[in-house]
């Protein structure tokens, strides 16, 4: 910095037109040169800090998405049924995932242990601190 500070004064005190620009131009030479390695080495801190925080830092995740390299999630949009057949769009697709991932509540199939929790939670509550 302080040679670019140098430089620039040099320019800016030469009352000689020519030698005023050969000099003008030398310092914006010098200061991209120099604006060009701040923004390197910038990068360079940025990336060294990125690759040493552990996964347990909460913040990696702001990081990530803030610099454009957090992995975007894929979005199933079909599925095969035992069948062969396939889902046609996102609803059938959902449908068809809650179906086969969720149990069906049933109350005829109920055992003992289910009727009592079924009426238990169908029971309002009572304590002190309701109103």
């Amino acid at each position: 910095m302080k040679r670019i500070n140098a430089l620039r004064r040099r320019y800016q005190r030469t009352t000689n037109n020519e030698l005023r620009e050969s000099r003008k131009n030398q310092y914006h030479v010098e200061k991209t040169k120099y604006q060009a390695a701040i923004k390197r080495e910038k990068i360079k801190s940025w990336k060294e800090y990125f690759n040493l925080t552990s996964d347990t830092n909460p913040w990696n995740a702001v990081y990530k998405i803030a610099s454009n390299k957090a992995k975007r999630s894929q979005t199933v949009s079909t599925l095969q049924k035992p069948d062969e057949s396939i889902t046609t769009d996102i609803n059938e697709t959902v449908t068809y995932m809650l179906d086969y991932l969720m149990a069906k509540d049933e109350e005829d199939s109920d055992s003992d242990y289910h009727k009592t929790i079924r009426t238990l939670t169908e029971r309002p509550i009572q304590t002190a601190d309701d109103r």
